[in-house]
């Protein structure tokens, strides 16, 4: 009896084992985790990197390798995603500009206020050798690996609930939702006030009236619904709208030759797509935000004028006692030179 209860014990798991094999043999062998702060709408350009890099890595690994996309912070606010990075709990982090200079501080630099004339200016810098040599010097620091710092709908705009902007003397006493120090040094130069705030909190922040206003490109003002909680946007050209692609070292130098060249090749297209989205946000984005019943401002030459010189000052006398005062002057001069070459 007992060898009989046994043999059918054995049959019944040997069973199982066969029915569950095909399963683990069509399982994917490799999982890619990739995080972001942003929604999951397809023409978010965030999440269209995103989209764009799963994309690519499956399709060209033949389902070798399935790339997860946990978007909207679920994983985690901007520090939290940074440090499961660097323990490879996340391969691939897109970070906020503001969020990744908690960790490796001359990445603000690339968010000094009113610095980009245009957004061929903005291309040219990403690419730099100075950016360049912000990734090798991040590497050593953080363990991070940089792969590119791409667009994510364009220069940042104002928006509030007091008044339209066209002019430094209208930001006098709005409370603005600050992303970072660097922010709150402009905003603070410019008359304003600054209350920090993470990203995840600044929606009810503004319905609230904790805060009466805030920056950032239209991409991220449609996409999170800020218009909803803000009744006046200003072109103002304020901040670079972009993010920064940082991965895992250990985990990306490990990578099969072959299969690191389809990953840099998806990370080449992915950052193609949100550049050329980000151009598409822009032209529809204004009218958009209209018809939504924002009032939309441009910003004069003059008036921007005047913008950069209390802000952007503000922020480079900031940087040069928070790192080397070099490091800020070398990106002030490529940055320059570069519009002085656009000119």
């Amino acid at each position: 009896m007992f060898r009989r209860q046994l043999f059918v014990s054995l049959l019944v798991v040997l069973t199982v084992c066969l029915l569950m094999s095909p399963v683990s043999v069509a399982a994917p062998k490799n999982v890619i985790k990739l995080a972001h702060d942003q929604t999951s709408d397809t023409y978010d350009p965030v999440h269209a990197y995103a989209l764009v890099f799963k994309s690519y890595v499956e399709n060209a690994t033949e389902g070798e390798y399935t790339v997860e996309i946990h978007p909207a912070s679920v994983l985690g606010k901007e520090r939290e995603r940074l440090e499961l990075t660097q323990a490879n709990g996340i391969q691939i982090n897109l970070a906020s500009i503001g969020g990744l200079s908690a960790i490796y501080q001359p990445a603000i630099l690339l968010n000094t206020p009113f610095t980009y004339k245009n957004d061929k200016v903005v291309a040219e810098v990403l690419d730099s050798d100075f950016v360049q040599w912000m990734f090798a010097d991040m590497e050593k620091k953080t363990g991070l690996k940089s792969i590119n710092v791409f667009e994510l709908g364009g220069l940042s705009c104002f928006t509030n609930n007091v008044r339209p902007i066209r002019t430094v003397a209208d930001m006098k006493g709005i409370k603005f939702r600050a992303m970072d120090d660097s922010q709150v040094a402009m905003f603070k130069a410019l008359g304003a006030n600054a209350v920090p705030m993470a990203w995840s909190e600044t929606y009810t922040g503004l319905q609230t009236g904790v805060v009466q206003g805030q920056v950032n490109p239209v991409s991220i003002i449609l996409n999170n619904k800020i218009n909803e909680v803000q009744k006046y946007m200003s072109i103002s050209r304020t901040i670079l709208g972009g993010h920064w692609t940082v991965v895992n070292a250990a985990w990306y130098n490990k990578l099969p030759a072959d299969v690191k060249k389809i990953v840099n090749e998806a990370f080449y297209y992915a950052k193609l797509a949100s550049s050329g989205l980000t151009q598409v946000v822009q032209a529809t984005g204004y009218a958009q935000l209209k018809s939504l019943g924002m009032q939309v401002t441009p910003i004069s030459e003059e008036a921007y004028q005047e913008f950069r010189k209390l802000g952007r000052t503000a922020v480079i006398e900031w940087a040069k006692t928070k790192m080397d005062p070099s490091i800020v002057d070398r990106f002030i001069t490529t940055v320059d030179a570069i519009e002085k070459k656009a000119n």
